[in-house]
């Protein structure tokens, strides 16, 4: 590299930026060279890749085009790409940069860039590369197929068939990410047989299971060649097969990295302590050799060895990009300096990295606080049970976080489990929660319910199911009614001879009523309700009795609804549950349906890819158990609510205030116990002597073993080598990312009662937490003393006692009762108009309810409103409240044309120019590059939109989300963008199409106007709005949009239409 005009310091120097630390520096102006840089958490790597790009373009090195920059999610990809292009621009409108003519650059997430790699080579391959990589959920139901529909009679395996399924899924990717045969995995399987057949002495568990597991093992390999074939015959990839093809081409075809070494002479790879062997596999085929590669990562945030990542990935950098001869510069830099972090919090996380470093993370590096840094706070406490840490956590938060301050508040848990106690120890307290994630969704109340009403709509034996809806708030049965119910489907089942799988153990047993405590009800109960009309009353209460048959008959109606769209079902229970007034009650118009609607999202992805009901509730089941998470992006950081979430989810984001409970032995560091990470024993694992990251991983050998009890002894070791090695190892990496989430509050707690019958004991990342803090002065808010030996659970021997059945109102009761009583004595009313504006509403209320009733009387169809409208919706309405409401009616699903995905892809396009904001679509969808990218007129959109005068604009926002509530009604949408003006701003949507819209469309930029207001508090009469049609960059801006009152006016005059 040729010597440097311009020192980094020169250049943030002519930018007015904050100044760079010395650590900085040394790495923005280091040579072009391959070099691996450890990032501490919040250590400002974004900031620093961003200065390098600047530095290498400023001096001339290389041009933006020539730089690719990799990273994990579409956010993180943004944010470089956003703050890159910025920079470049502002440089290069100062005097002495005017050679930077682009800002152009290439950065994009792995996968995206995996595949662009196949879609230009996979021919090679005979591989059509354009369909569109299938998400988990897809790769799911395809393994379920193939292992439920397995037609190899002689199959033998002793596991569950979702078992099976997980096990398939994880062996053919573990296969895949490894390339590994099949034959080497049944030659392994074979020798440990053979060396287990000679041993003398009595068997024993520990033998008798590394047997079956090296036999089960064996015989999935076919099924795993069925499951891999199917899949490349139809085109049916998911993110993993993409990314393993293309590590094979770039290996394969050596030509195919001459091609990308001379498009980018510089790469910077983001994260990579997470990136997978198929990863590195691919990049080291590509620009290893002494290509300037900048790798960036922290060995302390390695947590997704599970995915496929390697723990020890920062270490082997230069085994995987060796430096040439003449390369002599430095190989590794560091960025301890932590802009995130107070003191406190600093001094904890760097306790728990300095004994990831003592486990072997020679490369960790121990973090310094920022210049100015304030103390910051750790609490930390042990409490007696479950709920008594719940209402702390909540107490704590109440203390430390309000939604109308700007900070944000996270609690971030091990396992969804813990969930739900602290979900419903902030609601109590009124304390708006969001959860995120598909497995900590349908731990929520009002999802649960959902999921309770699809299990007993799709299973005749879901019992429990049924038992939590009928002694629910909506049907709200006693212990009379369900035993009445019990005994009904008792003498229906004898009748015909349809008994539970005990009933017949019992008849042999010569006690055919003794029935087993989970298995009370013999036959289906499901099934006895559909003949609830023709039970006895005899045994029920009246009021009992009337429900039971309203509710057959709902469920009847539900169930017909079963085979079709998962969602349209969904929609149904949740009219059926009257969720929508239930939640708006309690949380309120604006964020009550968040989690029912994240829930929705979830079963319409589901739903594309061809999915029932049945095999839903499966999936929701394997997504509850994926407590490392389903693959999702970085969250969408809110002030306004509490959120909670995985830890694995967490990774990316900082929070003001952060709680992580549970620290107790078994929960944080999880026991593992159902699924380890232990090859000899869990079949979905290929032996780790065939893995590519053999080297860090336990070895097994039972050389000059000859008895099985010296067997069961190896076996033993070999499996606490697997637990201290691999799982306890991660789970302290675990516990770094998330103290290092917090900037300046941290509360970490357990207790000794958790669910068992055991007291449990405060795990040890609780005690090097409290050692470390309590030795900083930190807050200690509880230390319930250890219970005494014998002690039982609270929760268990004083279990809560209340009124069964429950009754819904509770402490409301009594009111609710004399406002009924105060009705009933009331005077009838003339309805007559009246000085107090109160009353008068009132009057107005009670008009609307008769007029109502009246409607219902007519023959004529009234067409209600739906209770939440687009911004579509609402130009419908404008243009022809007819046709909306006979759309509404019987509404037709629409086929999503080629202009519809164009217009989506060009959206998507004019976004990744400006924000880092979270993307409309889930990463799910948007990892890879569209075909439609390569549409010549998507490209003419992006030309045509790069000449316009909104080009050389920053917006103040984009893709704003909004929901606001209009006459009643709640309006949902999201802005284009959002431009400041010289006493206001400007809210612009961009129209692919050239054909100007008409009148009506006009409202969908009232309502983005009147959003815009709300949301900033603006006065409406300080914000423009504007079509601009990008094809002939005209800017329409329409005069006399409608206000709030008129808007108001549209709502209410049609909010009842004839069909």
């Amino acid at each position: 590299m040729s010597e440097a005009k311009y020192t980094p310091e020169e250049i943030i120097s002519r930018l007015e930026l904050k100044p760079v630390t010395q650590y900085q520096s040394e790495i923005i102006s280091s040579p072009l060279e391959p070099s691996v840089v450890i990032a501490g958490a919040g250590s400002g790597k974004t900031e620093t890749m961003s200065n390098r790009v600047l530095y290498l373009v400023a001096n001339g090195f290389v041009t933006p085009d020539q730089i690719l920059g990799l990273t994990f999610t579409r956010k993180a990809a943004g944010e470089l790409s956003v703050r890159i292009r910025k920079r470049l621009r502002q440089l290069a409108a100062h005097k002495d940069f005017k050679h930077i003519t682009s800002t152009a650059t290439s950065v994009t997430t792995y996968h995206s860039y995996a595949g662009k790699l196949l879609s230009e080579h996979a021919i090679r391959y005979g591989i059509d590369a354009d369909a569109e990589p299938l998400g988990e959920a897809a790769i799911w139901q395809i393994a379920s197929d193939v292992v439920r529909n397995w037609s190899d009679d002689s199959y033998r395996n002793q596991s569950a068939v979702s078992t099976v399924i997980k096990d398939l899924l994880g062996l053919s990717k573990l296969m895949l990410e490894h390339q590994v045969k099949a034959e080497d995995i049944e030659r392994i399987g074979n020798e440990v047989l053979l060396s287990l057949q000679p041993l003398t002495g009595s068997s024993n568990a520990e033998v008798r299971d590394v047997a079956k597991a090296m036999r089960q093992r064996n015989s999935l390999l076919p099924m795993v060649e069925v499951f891999m074939q199917r899949r490349k015959a139809a085109g049916e990839f998911s993110f993993d097969d993409q990314m393993s093809l293309a590590a094979d081409i770039a290996q394969n075809f050596e030509d195919v990295g001459v091609l990308e070494r001379g498009k980018y002479k510089v790469v910077l790879l983001d994260e990579y302590q997470d990136t997978s062997q198929s990863q590195v596999r691919m990049l080291s085929s590509l620009y290893g050799g002494g290509h300037p590669v900048m790798a960036v990562g922290d060995p302390s945030q390695a947590i997704y060895t599970w995915r496929g990542a390697s723990a020890g990935t920062m270490a082997s950098f230069a085994k995987y990009f060796p430096k040439s001869v003449d390369q002599v510069g430095k190989a590794q830099f560091s960025l301890p300096t932590t802009f995130r972090n107070d003191e406190m919090i600093l001094s904890v996380a760097n306790r728990i990295s300095g004994e990831i470093k003592l486990a072997g993370g020679q490369q960790v590096i121990e973090l310094e606080a920022r210049p100015k840094a304030g103390k910051g706070e750790v609490a930390y406490g042990i409490f007696e049970t479950i709920d008594a840490e719940a209402q702390a956590i909540t107490e704590y938060v109440e203390k430390n976080w309000a939604p109308n301050t700007g900070k944000t508040c996270a609690v971030l848990v091990r396992k969804r489990s813990q969930i739900t106690a602290i979900e419903a120890a902030l609601h109590e307290a009124g304390i708006a929660v969001e959860v995120i994630g598909i497995g900590g969704l349908i731990h929520v109340p009002e999802v649960a319910d959902v999921v309770t009403m699809l299990k007993i709509i799709t299973d005749p034996d879901a019992g429990s199911a049924l038992m939590r809806h009928l002694t629910g708030p909506r049907i709200n049965l006693g212990p009379r009614d369900i035993a009445a119910l019990g005994t009904f489907s008792r003498e229906r089942a004898k009748a015909m001879h349809a008994d539970s799988k005990s009933f017949i153990k019992k008849i042999a047993a010569g006690n055919p009523e003794q029935l087993e405590a989970d298995d009370q009800f013999a036959g289906s109960i499901i099934d006895a309700l559909d003949e609830i009309a023709d039970a006895k009353k005899f045994g029920f209460s009246d009021i009992g009795y009337q429900r039971l048959v309203r509710f057959a008959s709902d469920l009847r109606r539900l169930r017909a609804r079963a085979g079709g769209q998962i969602t349209d079902l969904i929609s149904e229970i949740e009219n059926y549950l009257t969720l929508e007034s239930e939640i708006t009650l309690r949380d309120g118009n604006q964020s009550g349906r968040r989690h029912l609607d994240r829930f929705l999202d979830e079963a319409a992805k589901f739903e594309r890819t061809g999915g029932t009901v049945a095999s839903f509730l499966v999936w929701l089941d394997i997504a509850a158990d994926a407590e490392g998470g389903l693959k999702a992006g970085a969250p969408e950081i809110r002030s306004d609510v509490v959120q909670i979430m995985t830890i694995h989810m967490a990774k990316g984001a900082e929070w003001d205030v952060v709680v992580v409970p549970g620290l107790a032995e078994g929960t944080f560091p999880g026991g593992n116990t159902g699924d380890s990470d232990n090859w000899i024993k869990n079949e979905k694992h290929v032996p780790f002597e065939l893995r590519g990251d053999a080297h860090e991983l336990p070895h097994f050998s039972l050389h000059g073993i000859e008895k099985n009890s010296e067997a069961a002894k190896v076996i033993k070791a070999f499996g606490k080598d697997c637990t201290n090695n691999i799982k306890m190892r991660e789970e302290m990496r675990l516990a770094y990312v998330a103290i290092t989430r917090a900037k300046s509050h941290l509360l970490c707690t357990t207790s000794w009662w958790r669910d068992g019958t055991q007291a449990v004991a405060p795990s040890e990342i609780f005690t090097m937490i409290a050692g470390a803090a309590s030795g900083l002065g930190g807050l200690l808010v509880s230390d319930v003393a250890m219970p005494e030996d014998g002690a039982e659970n609270p929760t268990i021997e004083n279990p809560r006692s209340a009124q069964w059945p429950r009754d819904p109102l509770g402490a409301r009761r009594e009111a609710f009762d004399a406002g009924i009583a105060l009705v009933n004595s009331a005077t009838v009313h003339s309805l007559q108009e009246s000085k107090s504006v109160e009353i008068n509403s009132w009057i107005a209320d009670a008009q609307a309810l008769i007029n109502e009733a009246r409607t219902g009387k007519s023959e004529t169809i009234a067409v209600a409103l739906p209770p939440r409208l687009s911004t579509s919706t609402l130009v419908a309405l404008h243009k022809d409240a007819q046709e909306l409401a006979l759309n509404i009616r019987r509404p037709m699903p629409r086929g999503q044309d080629q202009y519809s995905r164009r217009g989506t892809a060009f959206h998507l396009w004019v976004e990744r120019q400006f924000t880092d904001a979270a993307t409309l679509f889930g990463d799910e969808y948007l990892d890879y590059l569209d075909p439609l990218e390569e549409d010549s007129k998507l490209e003419d959109l992006k030309k045509a939109w790069l000449g316009s005068e909104y080009a050389n604009r920053t917006p103040a926002r984009v893709e704003v989300p909004f929901e606001t509530t209009i006459g009643g009604i709640l309006v949902r949408g999201r802005i284009d963008a959002i431009y400041a003006t010289a006493d206001g701003f400007e809210v612009v949507d961009w129209k692919t199409g050239s054909t100007k819209l008409d009148a009506s469309a006009a409202v969908q930029l009232a309502m983005y106007r009147l959003a815009w207001a709300k949301l900033s508090g603006t006065d409406i009469s300080k914000i423009s709005a504007a079509f601009h049609y990008v094809p002939t960059s005209v800017t329409d801006r329409p005069a006399d949009l409608l206000d709030e009152a008129a808007l108001i006016a549209l709502i209410t005059n049609a909010s009842k239409v004839s069909a």
